[in-house]
């Protein structure tokens, strides 16, 4: 299964707001894979012989809007073209080839990685066995044991309405808003040695029904990324002290789609990281670093069963100019094909 000619193949398919189509295509293309209740497609190979559990897994879903696919030179442009098709194209490739004699491997592509991760968030509800994954996304081949955590949360605030020529007689959901951002970006952070600090963005922000009307509801939206000290709940918990005492009443909850993804951390010197990274070394003639993931990743979702790392090619950005979800989003063709190579001979060389 040539990796290239797949590629291409999955940008010209459209999944930015649908996924059906992706789906018929990918399990045309493998022959050992289901689609399971959850909406991720499973494959599975299983040698005869006692030996290790390993998991690959990327997503099928990209955001909007699509973009054509196009070969320019040695890079193919696209929607997903990085983020991350090319993964997808390079394990579904790497799948394809090995043939275990002992242990296994599974390939577990994500449907909705992009927006809510439920898909697989469901699918390990009940836990998995296994003992290393690779989490494909656009590390430019770099190997990738952890990554912040991101929670998209909702903040709401209720005022009183009144007439906007007695502005004093009400109470301003939208000044309310406005306290509780700057109080927000005054937080202090937090520090992990391998991944920095933690933040919190506004992003989406909403109020007001009238122009000439005290508005009595607001909302925004915080982007928080957290390190691997912040629990779900703790970083709701830290925005509603952030708001203690302003004058609307407020919540804060999970945005209804957004992210909830944990921040993760593998020991670099984890002998399944360790042989990857000399692996990837040995099959590329460059030195991956090891380097903590730009974005938040559903690896975390495998973190409490396995290590885990991010691998995979392209970048989420060159420098100060966006790749990943850009309207000039790309994928060196050389990356993809290592990528592929990478993995199959790492996945041989495990499970013969």
């Amino acid at each position: 299964m040539d990796p290239i000619t797949l590629l291409e193949q999955l940008i010209k398919i459209e999944s930015d707001s649908e996924i059906a189509r992706i789906q018929d295509f990918i399990l045309d293309q493998l022959s050992d894979a289901d689609l399971d209740s959850t909406g991720c497609i499973i494959a599975r190979k299983e040698g005869d012989e006692p030996g290790p559990s390993l998991l690959l897994n990327t997503h099928m879903d990209v955001v909007s809007p699509h973009l054509e696919f196009e070969r320019d030179g040695g890079r193919i442009k696209g929607r997903g073209a990085a983020d991350a098709k090319g993964s997808l194209a390079a394990m579904m490739s790497a799948f394809s080839a090995v043939e275990p004699t002992a242990g296994s491997v599974e390939l577990v592509i994500s449907p909705d990685e992009e927006t809510t991760q439920q898909g697989l968030y469901n699918y390990l509800s009940e836990g998995i066995d296994i003992d290393f994954a690779i989490v494909g996304e656009p590390t430019g081949l770099d190997v990738c044991p952890a990554a912040r955590g991101h929670y998209d949360l909702l903040v709401t605030l209720t005022g009183e309405s009144a007439h906007g020529a007695t502005p004093e007689s009400g109470v301003n959901a939208t000044r309310c808003a406005a306290a509780a951002i700057a109080r927000i970006e005054r937080l202090p952070q937090l520090t992990d040695d391998l991944l920095g600090t933690n933040s919190f963005t506004p992003t989406i922000i909403r109020g007001g029904n009238r122009p000439n009307q005290v508005p009595d509801h607001a909302e925004f939206v915080v982007d928080y990324r957290t390190v691997p000290a912040e629990s779900r709940e703790e970083a709701i918990s830290t925005i509603e002290q952030a708001l203690d005492g302003i004058r609307c009443e407020y919540t804060v909850d999970l945005y209804e789609n957004g992210s909830s993804l944990a921040a993760f951390k593998t020991d670099s010197s984890d002998p399944f990281v360790a042989s990857f990274q000399s692996h990837t070394e040995a099959e590329t003639g460059f030195t991956p670093a090891i380097k903590p993931f730009d974005a938040a990743t559903e690896a975390a979702f495998f973190a409490p069963y396995a290590p885990v790392v991010v691998f995979g090619p392209g970048r989420i950005s060159d420098g100060d100019q966006p790749i990943a979800h850009s309207a000039r989003e790309f994928v060196p063709v050389a990356d993809v094909e290592n990528a592929a190579h990478v993995l199959t001979e790492y996945l041989t060389t495990q499970l013969d």
